[in-house]
């Protein structure tokens, strides 16, 4: 026999529950309820090209690391303004020999000032993925001196230029050197964001591989 149930015995107790997103992500602030960690985007709007750099200026009041940012400073301009096409011909040229000149004032054997060297002779009229590879080189050499605005600025001059070039290998390895220089700093949001783009990055640039030669 067959029984039939009928009326509300059908309806649930009581209706699906689906999860908030603050349970999903934690008990934090809401993005727009919080203050911006550095490295998200838009966080720090550049004033002019390069001016991220000389936040580290804040930090020291010695002459030999202040030559530094500054030379940081030089050659990272001379690296946007080539890219975005601002220089050529003879301003390159010029810009390229005061980018010099200001590294020449650091110690001739200093790992960081032949790292920079690299850098500023790469820079052309049309950009290669050699001064992508130079920037995270540079990054990690500000990384290591605990400066931490001038490595994120050649970091993401290395990402913001492998992505309009699509050289997605070269932007994952800059992604993934922020996504570290934001773990140094405890900016728990922004390592979340760079992990996830390095990760996407490295999956395109994974898709996009030459096959292999038969």
């Amino acid at each position: 026999m067959v029984v039939r149930r009928s009326g509300p015995a059908w309806l649930r107790e009581r209706p699906p529950r689906w999860p908030r997103r603050e349970e999903n992500f934690g008990s934090g602030p809401h993005r727009w309820e919080r203050e911006r960690e550095p490295f998200e985007d838009d966080a720090l709007p550049e004033l002019y090209p390069g001016w991220l750099v000389m936040e580290d200026l804040a930090q020291t009041g010695d002459a030999t690391t202040t030559l530094r940012v500054l030379a940081r400073y030089a050659t990272i301009r001379v690296v946007l303004l080539s890219a975005a096409g601002s220089l050529r011909g003879s301003k390159l040229l010029v810009e390229r020999r005061v980018a010099f000149e200001h590294l020449a004032l650091l110690p001739p054997h200093d790992w960081e000032r032949r790292a920079l060297e690299r850098v500023t002779g790469l820079c052309r009229e049309s950009p290669s993925r050699d001064l992508v590879t130079g920037l995270v080189v540079a990054a990690e050499s500000a990384a290591k001196r605990a400066q931490t605005m001038g490595a994120f600025a050649l970091y993401r001059a290395g990402y913001e230029l492998s992505c309009r070039e699509a050289w997605w290998p070269e932007a994952a390895q800059a992604a993934h050197g922020i996504a570290r220089l934001a773990r140094l700093e405890e900016a728990r949001y922004s390592v979340r964001l760079w992990q996830r783009r390095a990760g996407v990055l490295a999956r395109r640039a994974a898709r996009t591989a030459d096959p292999p030669a038969s």
